[in-house]
């Protein structure tokens, strides 16, 4: 098994950035939210680090960055457990569309609240790249968050341990209208007016 180093599929920019666009350490989480239901989690998130390699991966279900799907696909393909993939926030879901066909879950990792990115990656993969597998928000993702991130296209969620899964089930029903189109392609409030006369 090769032991090639993996490293961020972009040069490193010359201006250091408030936050960084993937997770810095690796992420488990007993518990996640698929569908609107808390359900056993075993996904392992490997952070991306200029020494990680193929070597270096756990056992079991696992998700990996991008780049490491794209120089060991067949290695990873082998593994006898799930492969999730992750497009990080300065990726672009554009660069991968022959790779979708092959991957079945997507995570997305959030590493600042505040960062908008994965939202338009989750839009994006829903409706221009026709993607119905798995789309899951992992890292600083909160309550406020879910309903979002739901009408983007992400159906599984995994939160910080701060935060309780079952309190979080109440943001799925908290928007009963809504005013913008999205990828949940929810009905909006404007076709309930009717015409007056």
């Amino acid at each position: 098994m090769s032991a090639t180093k993996t490293v961020a599929n972009r040069a490193i920019k010359a201006r250091a950035k408030a936050t960084p666009d993937r997770i810095q350490k690796d992420i488990i989480s007993a518990k996640a939210i698929i569908d609107q239901k808390i359900v056993d989690n075993a996904i392992h998130h490997v952070a991306e680090t200029e020494e990680l390699t193929i070597a270096d991966l756990p056992e079991g279900d696992i998700s990996v960055p991008m780049n490491m799907w794209l120089d060991h696909k067949a290695e990873l393909q082998a593994r006898d457990s799930l492969v999730a993939v992750q497009i990080a926030a300065d990726e672009f879901p554009e660069d991968f569309v022959e790779e979708y066909a092959e991957i079945s879950h997507i995570v997305l990792p959030m590493v600042a609240h505040i960062d908008g990115r994965s939202y338009s990656h989750a839009f994006k993969l829903r409706t221009r790249f026709n993607y119905d597998g798995e789309i899951r928000a992992i890292g600083d993702v909160k309550y406020d968050q879910l309903g979002f991130l739901t009408r983007s296209g992400c159906n599984a969620f995994e939160l910080p341990e701060s935060e309780s899964l079952e309190v979080a089930l109440n943001a799925f029903s908290e928007m009963s209208d809504v005013y913008q189109p999205s990828a949940d392609g929810a009905p909006l409030i404007f076709s309930r007016r009717r015409t007056v006369h």
